[in-house]
C-alpha cells in the first residue's frame, strides 16, 4: 500500500506523466516490481497512460467528489446550466475512470441518471453515449486496449460500438437509444480542454419524444462547447 501511495504522489504533480522506467527510478525499484501495480492503477482509473507515460487519472477526483470536497478545476461550473438552458433537456458530464464511465455532475429531472450523478457510480464505457464519445475520440491504440479489456458479457456492447464508430467519428456525436436506461435516449459529445485534451463528455438526455431531435441537440451542444473553448483560449 505504501508503494501505491508513493506512485500516486510521484505522478500527481507531473502533467505530462512519467514513463515506467522514470517512475521505477524515482521509486528506486525494479520496473518488474511496479509494473503490475501500475497496470492495476490504470485499470481502476487512478492512473492514465498516454504515449507510454503514466499520469494521475480521474479516480482520485471521484473520491474527492464522494467526500464533498473541491471539484475539478478543468470543468467550468457554469457549463451545465448554460447547456441545459439552451437545449431544454437534462444534461450530464461524464468522465472515463479506468474501464468505466462516471457521471460527475448533472442538471435536469431524469431520476435514474440524477441518482447516478449524485453517487458517481461506475457505468459502461462501451454502452453509454458518453463512454462511446470518449472512446471514439481516443488515439486508436488507447481505444483498442480498452476494447480488448472488455469482458465476455460486454462483447455485445463492444460490437455495437464498433458498428457505430464510423458515424461517431464523422459527426462527433454518440447515441444511446434507450439501451442503458429504458425509454431514456441520449446524445453525447466530448468535452476538451483548450489544448484539445479530452476531459470527458457532455450528454443530453430525454424521453422517447426527444429521440428524433437528438442530432440537432447534439450539434447545439457541440457549438456551445466550441464557443466556450474559443473564449477560454482567447
Amino acid at each position: 500500500m505504501d508503494r501505491v501511495a508513493a506512485i500516486l504522489e510521484i505522478v500527481a504533480p507531473i502533467r505530462q506523466g512519467l514513463t515506467l522506467a522514470a517512475l521505477a527510478e524515482r521509486l528506486q525499484a525494479p520496473k518488474s516490481s511496479i509494473h503490475e501495480l501500475v497496470n492495476g492503477l490504470v485499470a481502476t482509473g487512478y492512473l492514465v497512460e498516454r504515449d507510454h507515460r503514466f499520469g494521475l487519472g480521474p479516480a482520485p477526483f471521484i473520491l474527492s467528489l464522494n467526500g464533498n470536497r473541491l471539484a475539478t478545476q478543468d470543468i467550468d461550473r457554469d457549463l451545465l446550466p448554460r447547456v441545459h438552458a439552451e437545449v431544454g433537456c437534462s444534461v450530464l458530464i461524464g468522465v472515463q475512470v479506468g474501464m468505466s464511465l462516471v457521471y460527475i455532475d448533472q442538471i435536469g429531472d431524469e431520476p435514474a441518471l440524477e441518482f447516478a450523478a449524485r453517487n458517481h457510480s461506475r457505468r459502461s464505457l462501451y454502452a453509454t453515449a458518453s463512454g462511446k464519445a470518449i472512446l471514439a475520440a481516443m488515439p486508436v491504440r488507447e481505444m483498442d486496449a480498452l476494447l480488448h479489456s472488455a469482458t465476455s458479457q460486454e462483447q455485445p456492447e463492444v460490437e455495437r460500438f464498433l458498428a457505430d464508430l464510423p458515424d461517431i467519428r464523422a459527426t462527433g456525436l454518440a447515441y444511446n437509444p434507450g439501451l442503458t436506461v429504458p425509454n431514456v435516449y441520449s446524445v453525447a459529445t466530448v468535452l476538451r480542454r483548450p489544448d484539445g485534451e479530452i476531459i470527458g463528455a457532455v450528454c443530453a438526455i430525454g424521453r422517447a419524444e426527444l429521440q428524433d431531435s437528438l442530432p440537432g441537440i447534439g450539434r447545439r451542444v457541440q457549438a456551445i462547447l466550441a464557443e466556450q473553448r474559443a473564449t477560454t483560449s482567447a
